[in-house]
């Protein structure tokens, strides 16, 4: 199944499920204290009173404007500046498929990439929570890759008989392997990854 055919998860920015105005000024507090906790304890770990503690708020604040502690923590990682999906212009389709891989990488690396494990992780067992990460996190990197395997399908830069969920899966499957049985994004892994991509992909 596409992922671009999933519904976008979105949070009421408007009103709380009380009616009350959105305070700004807690809402990052949250999202700070949140970020903080993560430095030094695991997501599993992690209670939402620990956040409301921190924060300096109390749990129904939390609960106004996110369902679990799953997506206040999805919200405080992926809406930092490094998880910002952001590709430099590409003259050739593949050129962008690399430029998304390296920042794939880049945003997998390190702390980043325990704490992207340990939200996947926790995710497993819950619909909702799986829902919502795959929509916060893979859907602008699925769509991004979709959209140059379609440029360069198009151009004749790429195989005319290429599928474009097979390709991403092909993609997507050796990064999140490593990521998961917790290997590095060592350089020869990203060469090797990117050339074996260059001669399946090429027409």
């Amino acid at each position: 199944m596409l992922i671009s055919a999933a519904q976008t998860y979105q949070i009421d920015d408007t009103k709380g499920k009380a009616g009350r105005p959105r305070s700004d000024e807690s809402h990052r507090a949250i999202l700070d204290a949140t970020r903080r906790l993560l430095t030094h304890m695991s997501v599993h770990k992690l209670s939402v009173e620990a956040i409301a503690k921190k924060a300096g708020v109390g749990k129904t604040t939390i609960y106004r404007w996110w369902p679990n502690k799953q997506a206040v923590v999805m919200d405080a990682i992926f809406s930092q500046p490094a998880f910002l999906n952001i590709l430099p212009a590409s003259a050739t389709a593949f050129e962008g498929i690399k430029a998304q891989i390296e920042k794939l990488l880049r945003q997998l690396s390190g702390k980043n990439g325990r704490m992207v494990t340990e939200i996947l992780g926790e995710a497993q067992g819950d619909m909702a929570a799986l829902k919502s990460f795959t929509e916060g996190f893979f859907q602008e990197r699925y769509d991004t890759l979709a959209r140059f395997l379609g440029q360069g399908k198009e151009s004749g830069e790429f195989r005319a008989d290429l599928d474009l969920e097979s390709a991403i899966d092909l993609i997507m499957g050796p990064i999140f392997f490593r990521l998961t049985t917790g290997q590095d994004f060592d350089a020869a892994f990203e060469k090797n990854l990117i050339d074996t991509l260059r001669k399946g992909l090429s027409a």
